[in-house]
């Protein structure tokens, strides 16, 4: 029904993404059928990226090789971590067995293109654990590699074990460790990083991340699912039986529609671009947004961060230092302020 409505069939898609929740459990041949619905749909641009997401106990023959078939060309496969205990506490099902068998599946499926995630600041971790995780993660040879902290979210056993002390997360100071040294690791083992959190070999950056970072057009499909188009997000109903319903009356299952102002895209440009390693291009960035965009580039919080060292003006890019990625967050924030 959304991919109708666009206006133009078939659509030219550069990427997909098939992910949140765990695709992995899904019955391949639903799986299958729904890539068969998409792409009667679509036309895939050459050197498409088809990426699945895929928890390593949940992956299957079964499962790999129908993806495989029906042109996913990309799986990233949620390591998390090595260590059985780490992972015990944050209620993971999976054993370090089964993450070395996904990787051995999906290369034997054919995948060629595989990605995997990693977090640290995990209850009782440790910096020589996250060297553990990242040189045995290297060793399976992945392209690409995600390299998250630990989000509490709320309302969420996590949280309230973590409010009652039941689990120790690792302080700010402990976390900034493990992210430089992983950072270092993660480069000495040929993974370049791009973004804050994202590293990969080279050639093998991910597209489908580049489109948001971009303002790039995109379709959420799905419950819960988020989309760009002609500069309006919009949101899907989350609540899934609220979702069928909708659809199955001919209606759009959209919760949330908003037109972003020039001034909500001035302060996602910063937020996006700066994450990346290149950095804001200067020069496009003005002809984006003019005086207000100069403001930033030249204000007096962008030079106290150069002063400090937090931010590096080269070659017509600002961009972040490697202290300024340890605090990235902070450093957007100041400068949109």
């Amino acid at each position: 029904m959304v991919l109708s409505a666009i206006g133009h069939e078939p659509v030219d898609v550069a990427s997909v993404y098939i992910g949140g929740g765990t695709p992995s459990l899904a019955d391949p041949a639903l799986l299958t059928q729904w890539i068969s619905v998409l792409g009667s749909y679509t036309r895939f641009m050459p050197d498409y990226e088809f990426t699945i997401e895929a928890n390593p106990e949940s992956v299957t023959e079964q499962f790999v090789k129908a993806v495989f078939e029906a042109g996913v060309n990309r799986i990233i496969i949620g390591v998390q971590s090595f260590a059985p205990g780490i992972l015990a506490k944050l209620n993971r099902r999976q054993k370090t067995r089964d993450i070395y068998q996904a990787f051995y599946l999906a290369r034997a499926a054919g995948f060629e293109n595989i990605g995997a995630d990693l977090i640290f600041g995990l209850p009782g971790q440790r910096v020589r654990q996250v060297r553990s995780d990242i040189d045995r993660l290297a060793a399976l040879e992945p392209q690409h590699i995600s390299f998250y902290q630990l989000t509490v979210e709320p309302n969420t056993r996590l949280a309230r074990e973590v409010a009652n002390g039941t689990l120790v997360l690792p302080d700010d100071e402990k976390s900034a460790a493990m992210y430089r040294y992983g950072s270092h690791l993660l480069g000495d083992h040929g993974y370049r990083r791009y973004e804050v959190s994202n590293f990969a070999r080279e050639g093998f950056r991910s597209r489908h991340n580049y489109a948001y970072w971009d303002f790039s057009p995109y379709i959420g499909l799905g419950p819960g699912a988020h989309g760009f188009i002609n500069n309006h997000r919009y949101a899907n109903i989350a609540d899934i039986a609220v979702y069928i319903e909708a659809m199955e009356g001919g209606h759009f299952a959209v919760e949330m529609i908003e037109e972003l102002s020039v001034g909500q895209r001035l302060m996602e440009a910063v937020m996006l671009w700066l994450r990346t390693a290149e950095g804001i291009d200067k020069e496009k960035f003005v002809l984006h947004f003019g005086e207000a965009g100069e403001k930033i580039l030249d204000g007096p919080e962008a030079a106290r961060l150069a002063a400090s060292g937090h931010l590096i003006d080269d070659a017509g890019f600002m961009r972040l230092s490697d202290d300024g990625f340890l605090v990235a967050d902070k450093i957007i924030t100041d400068l949109i302020a």
